[in-house]
């Protein structure tokens, strides 16, 4: 996983109004936390921090802390941003959790699809992903920016599991095995025909039960007019 260096600064003032002025200058108002060290109230770049996330949330970030006279390093990650709800691309605050190098983490990440399935190139389907990404556990530098996941061979009516993912040495799946991932559907087209084939048969065999009670009634009949 890609590694970018940012900058941060120290945040002395916490309110409501002091944070809407850092947002007015293109700074985020943010916080660093984790490995049992104190929680640090911080000041990013908002343009620094977004291109940083351009290969997405699971860059590692070495956070440069400048201070009065004095400078700290570490290394973190994303943990949230909190994303104006209107203007998304207006960060208003990140939370930054500390990691460990040598540790094992717990990630989501993206999967890649490739090819056109089998399914939809010669049969007209429709291919369907049901997830888009799974959690996996591995240490830091090993995060990939996605997982690729061949879909070539999937027919109408073929499911991807879980299981069907390849991780590579040393990552572990922590999505259930049988969850489906993705799958190539009957095109729409095809499946209202099969829906109106069945309604016909089901209608059919509906008439054929009528047919055959009012024969039973008329034979009954018939038995009590002989009596």
């Amino acid at each position: 996983m890609e590694r970018v260096k940012i900058e941060a600064l120290p945040r002395e003032k916490t309110s409501k109004g002091s944070n809407k002025l850092l947002r007015r200058k293109g700074m985020v108002p943010a916080v660093v936390y984790g490995l049992g060290d104190e929680t640090r109230k911080i000041i990013l770049n908002s343009i620094d921090l977004k291109k940083a996330l351009v290969a997405g949330y699971n860059v590692l970030l070495d956070l440069d802390l400048k201070e009065a006279n004095d400078s700290t390093m570490e290394t973190v990650m994303v943990k949230e941003l909190q994303r104006h709800p209107i203007r998304k691309d207006f960060i208003l605050h990140a939370d930054l959790i500390r990691i460990s190098l040598k540790e094992k983490i717990e990630v989501k990440v993206p999967l890649n699809f490739i090819g056109e399935p089998l399914g939809v190139r010669e049969e007209g389907g429709i291919f369907q992903a049901q997830i888009r990404e799974i959690g996996v556990r591995c240490l830091p530098t090993d995060i990939p920016e996605y997982i690729d996941v061949s879909v070539e061979d999937l027919k109408i009516g073929d499911v991807l599991t879980v299981a069907d993912i390849v991780l590579p040495k040393d990552m572990e799946m922590l999505e259930e095995e049988d969850e489906n991932i993705a799958s190539v559907l009957i095109p729409v087209e095809e499946e209202e025909e099969v829906e109106e084939e069945l309604e016909e048969m089901e209608l059919e065999e509906m008439e054929e039960a009528e047919e055959g009670e009012e024969a039973d009634t008329a034979e009954k009949a018939g038995e009590q007019e002989e009596e």
